[in-house]
């Protein structure tokens, strides 16, 4: 007998183990971002936002892949950090890392449950610091610590609400954009 087959038997039998206790069933609709390492989900959020917003007409977009400085994602020059995590056994979104920087102007939250997307788009400015969990300062990492429940952030099921999430809590009128475009 071949130990695929052998190995084949036990993942099935492990997985109708798991199907049975955890939120996180194999037919979950976004299950497959529990098969990532920890900074691909990150990828998975920055370039799930790159996508959506290289759809939109009259905006200038950047992306800089990877983890290289203090912005993932650039829309119309406003410079925004993404941050995505998965449920976990708590019903929390748990993020790590943030930081309080000039260099970006906004954090995009994204939360990845078992059938379900949600957001949450802060400015930094606006951010209360100093009621984060400050890793560095406890020397349990580096950065501050945000975790959030489903009920603070808003689940959006289409590219169409992530746009107007951002554009409303940017102040970006697209209404404005095409009329500017058009007198040009």
């Amino acid at each position: 007998m071949d130990i695929l087959e052998i190995a084949n038997a036990v993942f099935s039998e492990i997985e109708r183990e798991v199907n049975a206790t955890s939120k996180w069933k194999s037919t979950s609709k976004y299950a497959r971002i529990r098969h990532l390492q920890i900074d691909k989900r990150g990828s998975f959020g920055e370039r799930l936002l790159r996508d959506i917003f290289s759809k939109e007409r009259n905006i200038s977009l950047a992306y800089q892949d990877g983890d290289q400085g203090d912005w993932d994602i650039k829309i119309n020059n406003i410079k925004v950090e993404v941050k995505t995590s998965s449920l976990d056994v708590n019903d929390k979104f748990q993020n790590e890392h943030i930081k309080d920087t000039p260099n970006c102007d906004f954090i995009c939250f994204i939360g990845v449950a078992p059938d379900n997307l949600y957001m949450r788009l802060e400015k930094i400015s606006e951010i209360d610091f100093s009621k984060l969990h400050n890793r560095g300062e406890r020397g349990t990492g580096a950065g501050y610590k945000w975790d959030f429940k489903k009920e603070q952030m808003i689940e959006v099921k289409t590219r169409e609400e992530v746009v107007a999430l951002f554009y409303t809590k940017m102040g970006i009128d697209k209404k404005s954009i095409k009329k500017s475009l058009k007198s040009q």
